[in-house]
């Protein structure tokens, strides 16, 4: 009998330590589901809380008010048999079953439905599940954004962007779409050929992710004051293409504003103006001068002439220089082999000085040099190169030289009839050594 009760002692004590554990075992599972309910609330997106079994544990507002249903006809039920089995969704089913069986989280499960009582949706589903080894349970996370008017309005917007691709691809320049933060929206087929970036490439890139850091600083600058302005701006600029020709480019961009005025965007338009802009430099080239040999001209060393008497380039040296003998090779050989003399003197002349002096031919058989900031021994010893050269030496070519120097622009004009000058001295003294 003893026996008997201590039996029976031991029996209750386990039953009361089953219902002890049986007592944490719910304030553990309250607490998670606590927990999850305060998080729920916290979401502003559409959050459904599931048990292991996919029964509706609880769900935040805005699923409420999102899918039109109650928490009567919501809370217990299982989530494929909500409103009458309009949650019944295979793609539903197959990320719950096959997608969240093999892993404790998924983001951004798109899902569009069309919901017998409230019509398409588009949704965006994250999951995530919670467990607790203590009470070996497992609940799940359901969020389920509705994205149906931002689907809407992109679609909306890429409908826009394909009016302005089919404009785009009807202009014969190259063109292109920005948005207010200066990244590429659409461009067409010649933008492509100009700077070698497909369109479909372009989309979402800005300027340094396509130029050259110089070029994209510029491009940059230029969209930034468009957006800020509202005003168009023009700019020039050169590059050089795949082949390594340089190209000259004449870019506009245009404001694009919204109903209320504000920039939203930008329309741009490259034109390759090469040959205009190559055209140009031949004519000011020609302006500037001598056809014959390529040095600068009479009206251009009047005009470096006027703009270093105002300078603080001084002292400034003036060298004038004659060939002799030219009409007498024209007379005997004939003005071709007169002009290659011309061309030569031209040569040997140039190779004598600086880059920054300015070697020009006046006509004829006369040449001048400007010589800013350089004394008359910096003169005198480009001319002594000039007499060493073969041509000199051989008796090819000779050359009359008159050398003086300025040391203010006050002396300037004198300077150059001094030098002139001592070139016509040089010259007699030619002709006399030759008559004898």
């Amino acid at each position: 009998m003893v026996r008997e009760i201590a039996e029976l002692r031991k029996k209750v004590a386990r039953m009361e330590s089953s219902a002890q554990e049986y007592k944490e075992l719910e304030s553990e599972i309250q607490a998670s589901r606590s927990y999850a309910e305060k998080i729920v609330e916290t979401v502003r997106e559409s959050l459904v809380v599931l048990n292991s079994d996919l029964v509706i544990l609880t769900v935040n507002r805005s699923f409420y008010d999102t899918f039109k249903v109650t928490p009567e006809a919501t809370i217990g039920k299982f989530i494929y048999d909500l409103g009458n089995g309009q949650w019944d969704i295979p793609e539903l089913r197959t990320l719950i079953k096959e997608v969240l069986a093999n892993c404790a989280v998924f983001n951004g499960y798109e899902v569009e439905y069309d919901f017998p009582d409230i019509g398409p949706k588009t949704m965006l589903l994250n999951a995530r599940e919670i467990s607790s080894s203590n009470i070996g349970s497992r609940i799940i996370l359901l969020a389920m954004e509705d994205i149906t008017e931002r689907k809407l309005a992109q679609e909306r917007v890429n409908e826009v962007i394909r009016q302005h691709q089919a404009i785009l691809n009807h202009i014969p320049y190259a063109a292109w779409l920005k948005d207010s933060n200066g990244k590429y929206v659409t461009a067409n087929v010649p933008f492509n050929q100009i700077f070698g970036v497909a369109p479909d490439d372009l989309t979402g890139k800005n300027d340094y992710d396509i130029f050259p850091p110089e070029l994209a600083a510029k491009y940059e600058k230029d969209s930034r004051e468009v957006i800020t302005t509202g005003k168009r701006v023009l700019s020039e600029c050169s590059t050089v293409d795949r082949g390594g020709r340089v190209q000259y480019l004449e870019k506009t961009e245009t404001p694009i504003f919204n109903d209320m005025g504000v920039a939203i965007g930008i329309i741009g338009i490259v034109q390759d103006i090469t040959r205009r802009k190559e055209a140009e430099i031949t004519l000011q080239h020609s302006s500037t001068h001598d056809f014959l040999t390529g040095l600068y001209n009479r009206a251009f060393f009047g005009e470096e002439m006027e703009r270093l008497a105002h300078s603080r380039m001084f002292p400034l040296s003036i060298v004038m220089a004659d060939i002799n003998g030219l009409k007498s090779v024209n007379d005997k050989l004939g003005h071709e082999a007169g002009d290659l003399l011309i061309r030569l003197a031209a040569r040997i002349i140039q190779g004598a000085f600086r880059a920054e002096d300015i070697v020009a031919r006046l006509g004829g058989d006369e040449f001048a040099v400007l010589l800013p900031q350089a004394d008359k021994d910096v003169a005198e010893g480009a001319v002594k190169r000039i007499m060493g050269c073969a041509e000199i030496i051989d008796g090819t070519v000779s050359i009359a030289f008159g050398i003086a120097t300025a040391e203010s622009g006050e002396q300037l004009a004198e300077t150059l009839r001094l030098s002139d000058m001592r070139m016509y001295r040089d010259k007699f003294d030619y002709k006399a050594d030759n008559r004898n």
